[in-house]
């Protein structure tokens, strides 16, 4: 018996086998460790690993939209859609339009105003504005059509009415216009009232009554909390998804980059500053820089105006069979680089100013033109502030792709509006501005929290990387 259970009972394990420098802590055992340690705390594995996740949230949360989206839940219906993108585009371009008015008229601002801070402020300024004036443009009109949709049966009634009225009455004109007005009066009041709703809070004044009252407080607050993160989304689309320029919604300077600068040619510094310092002239150019000046010319147009020249004559490049419409404007200018460069403490230190080979319209060209030579024979001292202020030139008139933020901020604000039209049936007006004002702040804030929880996670794992876990 006791044979038996010997042969039944599991072979015990092999013994293990130790290499003899692990054993007495030879280099080589030393060696293996040192390299499974540096393996384990490399923080380029640990970067690449916080990178991977970032990416991996980030497509997680693109497949849940594009899920929302097969399933139409996610963006407003197509009677929603392209009407908020429009009024939000056009209420960001009337806030630009009105910004660059200003400064134009009365602040003296430019693409060249010294410090660079100033317009880059103004600039950030009035993306902010304009992102909220589209988030109200938005909220007014999904209100709008909301109203549309729940006064569907009454239109129906107004247009049989209109075609009785039209044998039976002589005046149609008038009753033309009495339907018209039912139709617009419900949803300019419904938009109005949306668009009041918002802003009521903000306009609450800090008295002793209402700091009694912690609601309007609580309010008041949730608001401007609501305002400020419009103001951030819409920043931040501007500058990393449309990739503008804030400096680009102040007025051209004509003696610095102007609002539609995009790409310039360096000029190394030995023809930048010549002996003879002859003023610009696209000839100065090489031939490999006139072709780069025609291809950015075409693409982004002049960096003064920002016209392209479809439709003005073209001349050919001396050598080939290309047509330029855009001369190579030095920036600064070459008389504006010589003033700088004969300053005392450049010439102590042996500094030269830096210039590059912008494209230019013949028209901006021979105004640059015009105002330095009128400044040179007045004896300016501060020929780089001579084609701004008044001088600038004005393109608040022109569409620029960066009005888009508008449209795409007010799409945000109000998706999924419209798409749950029930809840809104038989309730009263002052109730459905609650719940599309309430919907649109519960979306923003949804993505400041998403945003904020994608930012922790990045953090935690860069204090683990520098804690060496």
């Amino acid at each position: 018996m006791q044979l038996s259970s010997t042969m039944n009972s599991p072979l015990p394990p092999p013994p293990l086998s130790f290499d003899h420098d692990d054993i007495i802590g030879g280099s080589t055992g030393r060696r293996r460790r040192r390299n499974k340690n540096r393996n384990t705390n490399n923080p380029l594995h640990s970067i690449q690993s916080t990178i991977d996740n970032i990416c991996t949230q980030l497509s997680n949360k693109l497949s849940q939209c594009n899920t929302q989206l097969r399933n139409n839940q996610l963006l407003p219906p197509p009677h929603i859609l392209l009407p908020s993108v429009i009024s939000g585009t056009l209420a960001f371009y009337a806030t630009s339009f009105s910004s660059q008015y200003i400064q134009y008229k009365l602040l003296k601002l430019s693409t060249g105003t010294r410090p660079m801070v100033i317009p880059i402020s103004v600039g950030v300024a009035t993306v902010a504005m304009g992102s909220w004036m589209g988030h109200l443009a938005g909220l007014g009109t999904v209100a709008a059509a909301a109203a549309t949709t729940a006064n569907c049966t009454d239109r129906t009634s107004s247009s049989s009415r209109m075609q009785w009225n039209r044998r039976a009455t002589p005046d149609f004109l008038e009753q033309c216009n009495s339907l018209l007005e039912e139709k617009i009066l419900p949803k300019k009041d419904a938009a109005c009232r949306t668009v009041h709703e918002m802003t009521r809070p903000m306009t609450i004044a800090t008295n002793t009554n209402n700091n009694n009252n912690r609601r309007m407080q609580q309010e008041r607050k949730e608001a401007w909390f609501h305002a400020a993160r419009i103001c951030i989304i819409g920043i931040l689309t501007y500058k990393t998804l449309f990739r503008s320029n804030f400096m680009s919604l102040s007025p051209s300077s004509y003696t610095a980059r102007g609002s539609f600068a995009r790409k310039g040619i360096p000029i190394p510094k030995s023809s930048s500053r010549s002996s003879s310092m002859i003023p610009s002239s696209f000839n100065y150019a090489t031939k490999s820089q006139r072709e780069k000046l025609h291809q950015i010319g075409s693409r982004f147009g002049c960096h003064t105006c920002g016209s392209r020249l479809l439709f003005r004559s073209r001349r050919l490049l001396p050598n080939t069979t290309k047509k330029m419409i855009f001369h190579g404007d030095h920036i600064p200018p070459v008389s504006v680089a010589k003033q700088i460069n004969n300053r005392w403490y450049n010439r102590k230190l042996g500094r030269t100013v830096a210039q590059r080979f912008y494209p230019q319209c013949t028209d901006c060209s021979n105004k640059q033109g015009g105002l330095l030579s009128r400044a040179v024979n007045a004896g300016h001292r501060n020929l780089h502030a001579a084609g701004g202020g008044s001088e600038s030139h004005f393109h608040g008139w022109r569409m620029r792709v960066g009005h888009l933020t508008g449209g795409l901020v007010a799409v945000v604000s109000t998706v999924g509006v419209g798409n749950d039209d029930a809840r809104w049936l038989g309730s009263s007006e002052e109730e459905e501005a609650e719940v599309l004002v309430h919907s649109s702040r519960d979306r923003i804030r949804s993505i400041q929290y998403w945003l904020e929880d994608l930012l922790y996670d990045a953090k935690r794992t860069m204090s683990n990387v520098w804690n060496g876990r």
